[in-house]
């Protein structure tokens, strides 16, 4: 049977437990099993799968180490170097627009960095070997803070945002927002799939948004949330269905 285990510092357990669930759908796949483990102040996660689906289950580890890195220790990373005077939720939604910002990019230099093997330590890589990276994402933050008197002025902050979601590689070409009772769903077609969600929470639907980053977003009705609407016009210049055909 082939054997392997990471670890991270027990400080930074959340960047194991944030991709468990996506690690061990891929090890179904590979008929591959996982298990956690606290020792001490370290969180030790041990893969183990039989021989032949040896180079499937490293693929897929490497996947979600790759992906946890582009999005939780960015996350952290970002949160910890932007000290800036924003309101609660404009502030998280300049945080995660900052997190998907660049995102491809980021992807191909971690897949060239990361190599997959037994004992290899998450924050050891973060330490030592992603100088790069943190170089990168410490200047977004310093340019982000250096300009952050303009921020206040939601025009400017809208066309910030705007700015950096444009950078982003949109996992979907088109979606559709309506509000119903209360609860927001989103809608649209993906290449293989559908895309449908629903949630009664305003910026979680904005967090989605900004990952997806859509190239159309078309309300269908009206958004009682003023805030919001004037967020999707603003920041992904959604249109109201109708409205063209009304003007003409």
């Amino acid at each position: 049977m082939f054997q392997l285990t990471v670890s991270v510092e027990s400080s930074k357990a959340d960047w194991i437990y944030s991709v468990e669930d996506v690690i061990k759908n891929k090890l179904n796949n590979c008929s591959a099993v996982s298990a956690l483990n606290l020792t001490g102040r370290r969180v030790y996660c041990a893969f183990g799968c039989e021989p032949q689906y040896r180079a499937q289950l490293l693929a897929a580890i490497k996947e979600c180490l790759v992906e946890m890195y582009a999005v939780v220790t960015k996350f952290d990373f970002v949160k910890n170097n932007l000290r800036i005077s924003l309101p609660p939720l404009s502030y998280d939604i300049l945080v995660h627009t900052l997190v998907a910002f660049d995102r491809e990019n980021e992807h191909k230099l971690l897949n060239k960095i990361l190599r997959v093997e037994d004992g290899m330590t998450l924050d050891g890589i973060f330490n030592f070997k992603l100088g790069e990276l943190k170089d990168r994402w410490l200047e977004i933050c310093n340019l982000t803070k250096n300009n952050g008197a303009y921020l206040h002025d939601d025009d400017t902050y809208n066309e910030l945002l705007r700015f950096l979601i444009s950078a982003v590689n949109p996992k979907i070409n088109k979606l559709t927002v309506r509000e119903s009772d209360g609860n927001y769903r989103l809608t649209g077609a993906m290449k293989n799939s559908t895309f449908d969600l629903k949630t009664d929470s305003s910026s979680e639907l904005m967090y989605y948004l900004i990952d997806l980053a859509p190239l159309e977003l078309e309300i269908d009705g009206g958004i009682t949330n003023r805030e919001l609407s004037q967020r999707l016009v603003g920041i992904f210049d959604a249109k109201q269905l109708g409205v063209a055909k009304n003007k003409k």
